[in-house]
């Protein structure tokens, strides 16, 4: 699973999304919420959520890319659309582009299978060395209360 999808635009460094734009696009998407906040030190700063969820937000990072962590279903069907408006496309961590929303849900669930089967191979390997820990514990001390 794509952990990090972002919205930019090709040849991003040379074409970077600017907050004005990034504002003002996600103010014109309807399921998004974009409220204005103040920080500590009196600068004002927006953060952008889906209306119906507040944990699915959207930033803009300092080199002009918006960027969505752990993303749904739902979020990744507006960043499609967010991204029509901003003429940009849609990609993920490693910077493969997806054509559609069913793309990145294919691409999606193919790798979710890749890192279940390495988390399940760490797990068996974890058990293993400890087994095999066990036994030379009992081993030990089975010597030395034979040797006693």
């Amino acid at each position: 699973m794509s952990f990090h999808v972002y919205i930019a635009r090709a040849g991003f460094k040379e074409t970077p999304i600017g907050p004005d734009e990034w504002f003002a696009s996600a103010s014109d998407c309807a399921e998004l919420r974009v409220e204005k906040h103040l920080n500590r030190h009196g600068t004002m700063f927006c953060t952008v959520t889906l209306k119906d969820r507040r944990n699915a937000g959207l930033h803009l990072t300092p080199h002009g890319l918006i960027d969505a962590q752990e993303p749904s279903k739902e979020l990744i069907l507006t960043m499609f659309r967010l991204a029509a408006m901003l003429g940009a496309g849609v990609y993920g961590e490693n910077l493969d582009r997806y054509a559609s929303p069913d793309h990145w849900e294919t691409h999606t669930a193919a790798d979710r299978r890749t890192r279940a089967d390495r988390r399940e191979k760490r797990k068996m390997a974890r058990r293993w060395r400890a087994c095999c820990y066990a036994l030379i514990l009992i081993a030990g001390a089975m010597i030395g209360w034979a040797a006693g």
